[in-house]
C-alpha cells in the first residue's frame, strides 16, 4: 500500500514538474513576445531612423482645436454596437425610439485618422462623413464607388496617397465609401444606403483578410439591424439624416466617456473581452509552445475552426442584386496581409488563413469579376516594402503604405480599362 502511494505521489510530482515546465516555457514565450502595437511601431521607427509623432489622437485633436481648427477623431461605427441581454448587439445611438447606426463619421470636419508611419493622417470629411473631397457627390451618377474598411479609407497615409486619390489622378470619377473597422455586413449596409444616390457604374468591394475574423463579420452578425440589410426594403435613410448623425456623434465625442483617445472604445472595433478570453485560452492550450515546436517540424499549428463563409456569400449575392437595380456591376478585390510575404508563420488572430479561398470561390460562384492582389504582389520584387513597418504584422500595423496603395490603384485601373 505504501509503495502504491509512493508511486502515485511520484506521478503527481512528475506531472506537476512537467506542467510547471511546459507552462513556464509558455509564459516565457508570452513575456518575450511583443504585444503592444504602439511599442512595436516606435521601435521599428527608431531602428529605421524615422521621426515619430508620440502624441495620442486625443492630443492631436486638442492641439488642432487650440489652433482654431474644428477637429474630431475618427470614430469606428462598429464600436457603437453595444451588447444586449442574450448576446445581441444594438447601436448606442437612438433617434425617436428608433435605433440609429451611422456607417461613417461626422461631415465636413477635420478628422484625425491614425498614425502608423510617424505622422498622423488627417483629412477633411465630405458631406456624408467619408474621406472624399467636398462636393464629390455632386457629380452623381459616378463611374466608381469603393466599398471596404480601413484599407479603403486609406489608413494611415496622407491625403493624395489613398487608393481613391490615385484613381482620381487617372481621371476616374470616384466616391470612396470605405470606413475604418467596417465588416462585410456594414459594407453591404453602406452600399444599400448610399449606392442609389451615387448609382456607380462599378461598385468595387475591397476585402481584407480580417473581414471574416471573430470581431468582424461574426460579431456584426449579432446585430439584428445589420442582418436586416440582407432583405430588400430596409434603409435608415442615412443620406438624409446627416445633421442628426453629426449631432449625435459630436455629443458622444464631447462626453467624458467618449474622449477621442487611442485607448477609447471608439478606436477599437473588436471586443476586448473576447480578446482577453482568447489570450487566456492561448496560454492554457500552450499555443505559443505548440507553434514553436511545429515550426521546428516545418509546419505551423493552427487551432482556428473551419471558416463558415455562407453569410459572406449571402451578403455578396444581395449586393450584386442591389447594384443591378441601376444596371451597375459589382467587382471584388482581395487584399492580402503582409504576413503572406514574410516567410511563413500563421496569420494573426484577427485574420483567417482561408479568407482568400472563400472570397475567390464566392466571386466565382456569383460570376463576379475578381482582382486578387495577392497574385499581383507575389510578382513584386519586395512585397513587404508596400506595407507600414514590415515584420510587425504580429503586433498590428497591417495597412499598406503609400506605395502599396499606389500598386493596388494601378491594378484596379488596369482592370477597369480591360
Amino acid at each position: 500500500m505504501a509503495d502504491r502511494n509512493m508511486r502515485i505521489l511520484a506521478l503527481v510530482l512528475a506531472g506537476g514538474l512537467a506542467g510547471s515546465l511546459l507552462w513556464g516555457v509558455e509564459t516565457l514565450l508570452a513575456l518575450t513576445s511583443e504585444t503592444d502595437p504602439g511599442v512595436a511601431m516606435l521601435r521599428a521607427a527608431k531602428e529605421a531612423g524615422r521621426p515619430f509623432d508620440l502624441r495620442s489622437r486625443r492630443e492631436v485633436v486638442a492641439d488642432l482645436r487650440a489652433e482654431g481648427v474644428d477637429a474630431v477623431p475618427r470614430l469606428v461605427p462598429a464600436a457603437l454596437l453595444e451588447e444586449q441581454p442574450g448576446g445581441r448587439l444594438r447601436s448606442m445611438l437612438d433617434l425617436g425610439g428608433d435605433e440609429l447606426l451611422p456607417l461613417a463619421g461626422i461631415s465636413e470636419v477635420t478628422t484625425v485618422l491614425c498614425n502608423e508611419t510617424g505622422s498622423y493622417a488627417v483629412y477633411e470629411s465630405d458631406e456624408h462623413g467619408f474621406r472624399n473631397p467636398v462636393r464629390s457627390w455632386a457629380t452623381a451618377p459616378v463611374e466608381l464607388a469603393l466599398i471596404g474598411d480601413s484599407f479603403t479609407i486609406g489608413e494611415c497615409v496622407p491625403n493624395g496617397n489613398t487608393i481613391a486619390d490615385r484613381l482620381r489622378l487617372d481621371g476616374v470619377e470616384i466616391v470612396n465609401l470605405g470606413y475604418s473597422g467596417n465588416s462585410p455586413l456594414q459594407e453591404l449596409a453602406t452600399l444599400v444606403e448610399y449606392g442609389p444616390r451615387l448609382e456607380p457604374r462599378i461598385s468595387l468591394w475591397l476585402f481584407f483578410e480580417n473581414d471574416l475574423a471573430f470581431f468582424d463579420l461574426p460579431r456584426s452578425a449579432r446585430a439584428p439591424l445589420l442582418m436586416r440589410y440582407l432583405e430588400r426594403g430596409l434603409s435608415q435613410s442615412l443620406v438624409d439624416r446627416q445633421v442628426e448623425i453629426d449631432f449625435q456623434l459630436r455629443t458622444l465625442i464631447e462626453t467624458d466617456s467618449a474622449q477621442p483617445d487611442d485607448s477609447n472604445v471608439f478606436d477599437e472595433a473588436g471586443s476586448r473581452v473576447e480578446w482577453r478570453r482568447a489570450a487566456m485560452t492561448d496560454w492554457v492550450t500552450l499555443k505559443r509552445l505548440r507553434r514553436a515546436l511545429s515550426r521546428l517540424r516545418g509546419r505551423v499549428a493552427s487551432d482556428r475552426p473551419a471558416l463558415d463563409d455562407r453569410l459572406l456569400e449571402a451578403i455578396l449575392e444581395r449586393a450584386r442584386d442591389h447594384v443591378a437595380d441601376w444596371n451597375g456591376e459589382l467587382v471584388v478585390v482581395f487584399l492580402p496581409g503582409v504576413w503572406n510575404f514574410e516567410g511563413g508563420g500563421e496569420p494573426p488572430r484577427w485574420s483567417h488563413p482561408d479568407s482568400r479561398s472563400a472570397v475567390t470561390r464566392i466571386a466565382r460562384d456569383l460570376e463576379l469579376r475578381l482582382l486578387d492582389m495577392q497574385t499581383i504582389l507575389e510578382g513584386h520584387a519586395d512585397p513587404t516594402s508596400l506595407y507600414s513597418f514590415p515584420g510587425q504584422s504580429r503586433f498590428g500595423s497591417p495597412h499598406m503604405n503609400a506605395e502599396g496603395y499606389a500598386e493596388t490603384a494601378e491594378a484596379i485601373d488596369a482592370l477597369l480599362r480591360d
